[in-house]
C-alpha cells in the first residue's frame, strides 16, 4: 500500500479487481455502500474500504455481498478475472 496525502492507494492489482467488481455491481444493483452493508451485515466503511482495494475480502465476504447483490459468485470471480486479465494486457478491452 502506498500513501497519497491522506489516503492509502493499493498497489495489489487483485485487491483492485475485487473493489471494481463489488463496485460495479452495487451500482448495477441500483444499492447504496449503505444498503449493501444493511443487507450484508457489514458496516459502509468496510464495504468503502473493499471497495477501494484497501481491505483483503475472505471468500465468505464476497459471497455474503454477491448474495446481497443476488449476483452469483461465479460470475463475480469471473469478472474479477477478466478485470485483471484487462489491466495486465489493455489490448483485449477492445
Amino acid at each position: 500500500m502506498q500513501r497519497r496525502g491522506r489516503q492509502i492507494q493499493p498497489t495489489d492489482l487483485k485487491r483492485k479487481a475485487i473493489g471494481a467488481v463489488v463496485a460495479e455491481c452495487r451500482r448495477a444493483a441500483g444499492f447504496s455502500q449503505e444498503r449493501l452493508s444493511a443487507e450484508c451485515g457489514f458496516e459502509r466503511t468496510y464495504i468503502s474500504r473493499v471497495e477501494r482495494g484497501i481491505l483483503n475480502p475472505t471468500a465468505i465476504r464476497i459471497w455474503a455481498i454477491a448474495d446481497a447483490l443476488k449476483v452469483p459468485f461465479h460470475e463475480m470471480a469471473r469478472n474479477m478475472e477478466s478485470w485483471v486479465a484487462m489491466q495486465r494486457n489493455p489490448q483485449r478491452r477492445n
